[in-house]
């Protein structure tokens, strides 16, 4: 199911990216058709500490991204990016351009399960404030509603 979730990312991103678009705050209208999940990009110059850092904050954070529907995605202007295939999908000017990111500056972009911009902040991600603006979304508060944390200690 997670597959199905990351390439629907992929699909939309492509569109996306594929788009001449000044820096909309919402998927293009032809691309959105109701996601399962909710997006972070996180855009950087290189593969450097503060990738890593990232990186490493979704790997202790992976409960929760995963219990918030969240599939993340990272790529760098020279060529890294997480998931590793992901590079040969997109085009990272495209996307820059879509979401009005300098190239020599890191900055990640939440999208919600509606495909609109929820979030955005520069190479230091607060965890907690996307989880907490995550679980301000409505379709997350009825999720919450529906099923306990099983992240919970």
């Amino acid at each position: 199911m997670k597959s199905i979730g990351i390439i629907t990312l992929f699909t939309l991103i492509g569109i996306t990216a594929c788009k001449d678009s000044d820096h909309s705050s919402r998927y293009p209208n032809d691309s959105y058709h109701g996601m399962s999940h909710r997006s972070v990009m996180y855009f950087a110059p290189s593969h450097d500490e503060k990738v890593k850092e990232f990186l490493l904050g979704v790997l202790t954070n992976e409960c929760a991204l995963q219990e918030r529907d969240v599939v993340t995605l990272v790529i760098t202007e020279d060529g890294f990016s997480f998931p590793g295939w992901a590079k040969d999908m997109f085009d990272y000017s495209a996307l820059i351009k879509t979401y009005g990111i300098n190239r020599d500056e890191h900055a990640a972009v939440l999208i919600g399960k509606d495909g609109s911009e929820k979030l955005r902040w520069g190479a230091e991600t607060d965890w907690n404030l996307v989880t907490k603006t995550i679980d301000a979304m409505p379709m997350r508060q009825a999720e919450m509603k529906r099923a306990a944390s099983r992240c919970s200690i």
